[in-house]
Order: C-alpha cells, then structure tokens, then sequence
C-alpha cells in the first residue's frame, strides 16, 4: 500500500508529513514482521518431523528355503502393506520383499515389532532377526522352539534404530538345528517413529 504525498495546505503541511510518515514507518515494520513470520513457519514446517508408521502382514502359508542351519537368510515372502494405517513407510524392494521402507527426506529414530508363526522340523529351534539394508542386526536376534510334533510356534523380536531416506528394515529367519526348510503361517512386522 503506499501513501501519496499529502497535499495540504502550508500551515498543515508539517502535520501531514507528520502522519505520512509514521504510516510508512508503520507499513514498513508489518512488511517486515509478515516476513518474518513466514521464514519462521517455513523453518518450522522443514525442522518438524513427519509421522512416520507401518504395519506389514502376511495371513497365507510359506515356505523359506534353508541351506545351512544356523544361517539367516531373508524370508522374502510377499506381504500386504495396511495402507489404513500406514503413513511414510512402504513395502520394502528385492532381494527382500518382507520389510518396511523409509519413502521420506527425513532420518527418524524407529521401534521395530517382528513376529512369525512357523515350523521347521520336530522340536527345532528357529530363529528371527532384523536387517537394515539386508545388513542383518545380530543384536535383534531372537529364537525359540517350534512345537513338538511339528505344530507351529511363534518367535518375536523387537528393536529399535535410526532410519535414514531409503533405509529398508527387513526380516530374516532361520532353522537353527538343521536344513529342515522353514514353513511360516503368518508373519507381521510393525515400526513406528519415536523421534
């Protein structure tokens, strides 16, 4: 907005410059402090974290094969990504299809839920850990038995990590006793961000 010059006659010129003045100032300070603002809520909107959640499951019977005993290898079993409550977090890629993946520009600091339902050979143990970047994270290992007489058992770890842009956790699973193959009924994997 701009003030046009008063044009006053002389005795009240002194009070219209006056006036003007002090508008203008006045017009420049909101100019000043609109901008202000702005480049506050801009900085704002950057140094705020998104939400960041997922949940993978997978309801249907499979098998991953096992070569060795006592090796991870990935469970790479197709699962449904719940878009209900999933938010910045997707399906993670080959070679590795069971895991989640940071689909933000954003590091975040995350817990990790992972659990299976699977059998492996009667009274084997069977294992489950986590990978970042099917880099597999020996503190995340968890075992336990499958059921005798070849029933199904559940094994669970949970973790926590710093996920950076493009990062995929994913899930690993092992027989540890033999080369039974693995057969996993039903698997899920959830994370949400802390920070």
């Amino acid at each position: 907005m701009s003030i046009p010059e008063p044009y006053l006659p002389p005795q009240s010129q002194r009070w219209g410059r006056w006036v003007t003045d002090n508008l203008r100032g006045f017009l420049r300070k909101r100019d000043e402090y609109d901008l202000a603002t702005a480049n506050a809520i801009r900085q704002l909107n950057l140094a705020t974290p998104e939400p960041m959640r997922g949940l993978l499951t997978r309801q249907t019977s499979g098998t991953v094969t096992i070569a060795s005993a006592g090796t991870y290898v990935p469970i790479n079993l197709a699962s449904t990504l719940d878009t209900d409550v999933s938010f910045n977090l997707g399906v993670s890629g080959a070679p590795n299809v069971s895991g989640l993946k940071n689909t933000t520009d954003q590091t975040r600091v995350m817990v990790f839920i992972a659990t299976y339902d699977g059998k492996c050979g009667n009274n084997n143990a069977m294992g489950l850990k986590l990978a970042l970047n099917n880099v597999e994270i020996d503190e995340s290992e968890c075992t336990s038995f499958a059921g005798g007489g070849g029933q199904f058992g559940k094994t669970m770890t949970q973790y926590m990590l710093k996920m950076e842009p493009d990062d995929e956790v994913t899930m690993w699973a092992a027989n540890i006793d033999d080369t039974t193959n693995l057969e996993i009924a039903r698997l899920k994997l959830l994370a949400h961000a802390i920070r």
